[in-house]
C-alpha cells in the first residue's frame, strides 16, 4: 500500500508547531519526512537539519521570483501560507503517488490508515468536511456557519497524481483571489474548494476521526479506552486533532480567539471532555519542548518594507489590485534597491487606496441596508453610476 507524503506551510513563528506535527507523524508511523515549507525563509537561510523534515522555500516553486514577491506583497501572512497550497502540492507529486497537507497545528494520535485506500478508491482528492451531519441552528456551530467559511475544512486534504488539473484550476483563483473577504464572499482558498469539488469529484473524507476540532466536537466527542483515543458514538479513532488558535501556555483553552462570545479564550469546559483537556495539556508540553529547542524565530519578513515600515493591509490590497493591471511593472518593498521607488509608488497610490476603500464601503452598504441602496439609485442615479464607475469598476473589484 502507498504512504502518502505529508506536508505543512506557515511562517518561521509557528515552527515550533510544525515540529510538533512532524514527530506526531512519525510516532503513527510516517517513514516519509514531513516537508515545512517556510513561506518567508529565503534560500540563504540557515535552517537545521532535523530527523525526519525536509525544508521548502517558496523560491523552489515554479514561479518567478518576481511573481513570489508580488504574492508576498499582495496577501497577508495567512492568505500567502494558504494560496501557495496547490503549488506546494504540485511540486510533491512530481516526487511521490500521494501527497497530504496538514496545517502545522494539526496532531495526529493515531495512524492514518484510510488515506491511500480513499485515495485510490475514488477521483485522487480527499477531503474532510466541517460537519458531518447537520448542526444545530440555534448552535455557535450551525449549518449557516459553513455559508462563511465552506463545507470543507482545508487545514487538511489529500491528494494523488490525478489531481493535477484540480490544483491548477484552485491555483488559477488562489494567484490573485486567495482573500479573507467576507463581503466577496470569499475565505481564503475554502469557498474555491466548494466549486472545485463538485467539478473535479472530490471525494469527502466521512471517518469522524479526522480533523476534529473546536467547531465539530459537538458532533464528535473524544473518548478513550485501552487502545487509545475514538469518538464516542461511532466505531473510528480519533485521527488526526486540529489545534485552531492553540496557546500552548493557555492548555485549558482550545482555542485563544474562534469563538466571538468567549473574548478570553474558549475553555474545554464549553465543549470538551476530560479527555480533550488530557490531549490539549500533553500537546503544550510538546509545543512548550520544541519552542525551547528552536529558540525565538525572526519576525515575519515580509511584514515590512527595507526601510522597516509596517505594511497595512490597505496597502496590500492596492498593491495587489495595481500589480493585477500592470503586472511586473511594480516595484518591491523586499527588495533594498527598489526603496525608493517603492515609496514613490506607495504616494502616488493613494488615491487608488482611497477608491478602494470607499469601494468596501459601498458593498458594504449594498449587502447590509440593499432596499435603502436600490432607493439611493432610483433618486440619485446619476451619482450611483458615477461611483460604480469610478469607485467600484475602474478598482477592478466586484460591485
Amino acid at each position: 500500500m502507498n504512504q502518502p507524503a505529508y506536508c505543512t506551510i506557515l511562517a518561521r513563528n509557528y515552527l515550533p508547531y510544525a515540529l510538533a506535527l512532524g514527530d506526531s507523524l512519525r510516532e503513527q508511523g510516517s517513514e516519509v519526512p514531513l516537508t515545512i515549507f517556510l513561506i518567508d525563509a529565503t534560500p540563504e537561510a540557515q535552517l537545521p537539519e532535523l530527523e525526519g523534515v525536509r525544508w521548502m522555500n517558496p523560491m523552489e516553486l515554479d514561479l518567478p521570483e518576481r511573481r513570489v514577491l508580488e504574492l508576498a506583497m499582495s496577501y497577508d501572512l495567512v492568505e500567502f501560507a494558504t494560496a501557495v497550497k496547490p503549488l506546494v502540492l504540485k511540486a510533491l507529486l512530481a516526487e511521490h503517488e500521494q501527497v497530504a497537507y496538514l496545517d502545522p497545528d494539526t496532531y495526529a494520535v493515531s495512524p492514518m490508515d484510510e488515506l491511500s485506500p480513499g485515495l485510490e478508491d475514488g477521483s485522487g482528492i480527499l477531503l474532510t468536511p466541517h460537519y458531518l451531519k447537520p448542526a444545530n441552528s440555534d448552535g455557535e456551530f450551525s449549518d449557516g456557519h459553513l455559508l462563511h467559511v465552506g463545507a470543507y475544512n482545508l487545514g487538511f486534504c489529500a491528494v494523488d497524481r490525478r489531481a493535477g488539473d484540480f490544483l491548477d484550476w484552485w491555483w488559477s483563483h488562489l494567484d490573485t483571489e486567495c482573500l479573507h473577504d467576507p463581503i466577496a464572499g470569499l475565505f481564503v482558498d475554502q469557498k474555491w474548494v466548494d466549486i472545485g469539488s463538485v467539478y473535479f469529484d472530490a471525494r469527502p473524507l466521512r471517518h469522524a476521526g479526522y480533523n476534529v476540532g473546536l467547531a465539530n466536537l459537538h458532533e464528535r466527542p473524544v473518548a478513550k479506552d485501552g487502545d487509545g483515543y475514538y469518538i464516542a458514538g461511532t466505531d473510528d479513532r480519533l485521527r488526526l486533532f486540529h489545534f485552531h488558535a492553540f496557546d500552548p501556555r493557555r492548555p485549558e483553552e482550545l482555542s485563544v480567539r474562534f469563538k466571538t462570545s468567549h473574548p478570553e479564550g474558549f475553555s474545554t469546559a464549553d465543549v470538551g471532555t476530560d479527555e480533550v483537556v488530557e490531549l490539549a495539556r500533553a500537546y503544550a508540553e510538546v509545543l512548550l519542548e520544541k519552542e525551547r529547542a528552536v529558540g525565538p524565530q525572526p519576525p515575519y519578513i515580509y511584514g515590512a518594507d527595507t526601510t522597516g515600515r509596517k505594511i497595512p493591509r490597505r496597502v496590500r490590497h492596492t498593491y495587489r489590485v495595481a500589480v493585477a493591471a500592470q503586472p511586473g511593472s511594480l516595484p518591491s518593498p523586499f527588495v533594498p534597491a527598489e526603496a525608493a521607488d517603492f515609496d514613490r509608488w506607495r504616494r502616488s497610490a493613494r488615491t487608488l487606496t482611497g477608491r478602494l476603500m470607499l469601494s468596501d464601503v459601498v458593498k458594504g452598504i449594498r449587502c447590509a441596508v440593499p432596499e435603502e441602496y436600490d432607493n439611493l439609485k432610483k433618486r440619485l442615479p446619476g451619482l450611483t453610476s458615477r461611483l460604480r464607475g469610478r469607485i467600484v469598476e475602474k478598482s477592478g473589484m466586484w460591485s
